[in-house]
């Protein structure tokens, strides 16, 4: 799935990506939690991993649906202990921001730098044309974004394996620097708070070898 020189399909299709401002996160949020963003060699729980502590953990996989993911991640968060009578850090919320949905998780700077929105086809509402920020960071009530996710407690990933064929691709443009130069400008460029993961699709399995349960999203 994930090629050392993915093709613009493939990039299209399985990156992650971009989304913009910092946020502050409050005690009960997971991230918060998690000293390291990136996981130390070896076969332990990363420290993401070692923080769902929560008895009632739900990891949500988005992938092609933009919102969807973080609105029911956040839902599930703040509406578990409404319901069920529980403590709010008896629930563990995952957003892992698979393919084009990755774009979420980094800086207008990015977007705007990168030309996401033109990459990603995705136009902003007030001027119709690419959007040139991360129109999904912040959210409203109705429609919450990855600064409200965040704030909630949610524990958002974003993946390494995405960035990198990302930054070979943008490479091969010659606009931007090298592979090596866009990584680290990349890997600079994700919202605070944000976890970055070595691969989406190893890490949501980790995730259920600690006790999460899994819900596609779109």
């Amino acid at each position: 799935m994930f090629s050392s020189r993915p093709s613009r399909r493939t990039f299209m299709t399985h990156l992650a990506a971009l989304a913009g401002a910092s946020a502050l996160l409050p005690e009960v949020s997971l991230a918060a939690r998690v000293s390291a963003p990136v996981a130390a060699p070896g076969d332990e729980p990363e420290a993401w991993l070692t923080a769902l502590t929560g008895k009632h953990r739900q990891l949500f996989h988005a992938h092609d649906k933009w919102t969807n993911g973080i609105e029911y991640a956040k839902r599930y968060k703040e509406s578990y202990p409404i319901n069920y009578g529980v403590q709010s850090t008896d629930v563990d919320s995952v957003l892992a921001a698979h393919g084009k949905t990755g774009a979420t998780t980094y800086v207008d700077s990015a977007w705007q730098k990168y030309g996401f929105g033109k990459m990603f086809d995705v136009k902003d509402p007030k001027t119709k044309d690419f959007a040139t920020s991360n129109i999904f960071y912040a959210g409203t009530d109705d429609d919450p974004g990855i600064r409200e996710a965040l704030a909630a407690g949610v524990a958002v990933l974003s993946c390494r394996t995405a960035l990198r064929g990302m930054a070979k691709e943008l490479a091969e443009q010659n606009k931007f620097g090298t592979a090596e130069e866009i990584e680290r400008d990349l890997t600079a460029s994700l919202i605070p708070g944000v976890i970055l993961v070595p691969a989406m699709i190893i890490a949501i399995g980790r995730a259920q070898e600690q006790h999460c349960t899994y819900v596609y999203t779109g």
